[in-house]
């Protein structure tokens, strides 16, 4: 598990297009590579919105997608906003599916899972966020 540069718990996995080194050197392929990321991310952020639903977790807000696009500093905000939402739905989405497979191992040997194991598996520091994600949709 890495660490983006704020300390917090990062586990989403990075773009493959560096397009950051363009920055300097070529701003038009900078800000292309600026929109390929967006459309990555909206992509991923979709599929991670559904996964959440079909697990019963509740979903983060998904601001990135009302915030402006029309230059290169928006991009560069909306793209820093979508990751951070994203990671914080992966981390989300990790703990849930381990609460989806405790329950499974539960009915499995004939019984129900208690609400301590319930406690432990939701409180996994593994895949915890280091800030709150209170801001939830249900």
């Amino acid at each position: 598990m890495a660490n983006d540069s704020s300390g917090s718990r990062w586990i989403l996995a990075p773009f493959r297009n560096q397009y950051w080194r363009e920055r300097r050197s070529s701003p038009k392929d900078y800000y292309a590579g600026l929109r390929q990321e967006w459309a990555f991310r909206l992509e991923e952020q979709e599929g991670l919105y559904n996964d959440l639903h079909e697990l019963s977790s509740p979903v983060p807000h998904r601001r990135a997608i009302q915030m402006r696009r029309e230059n290169k500093l928006d991009y560069e905000r909306a793209v820093k906003r979508i990751r951070r939402e994203n990671n914080r739905m992966l981390l989300r989405r990790c703990r849930y599916y381990m609460l989806q497979l405790a329950r499974e191992v539960a009915k499995a040997s004939g019984r129900e899972l208690t609400p301590c194991e319930r406690s432990n598996v939701l409180a996994n520091n593994k895949y915890l966020s280091d800030y709150d994600m209170f801001d939830e949709e249900v």
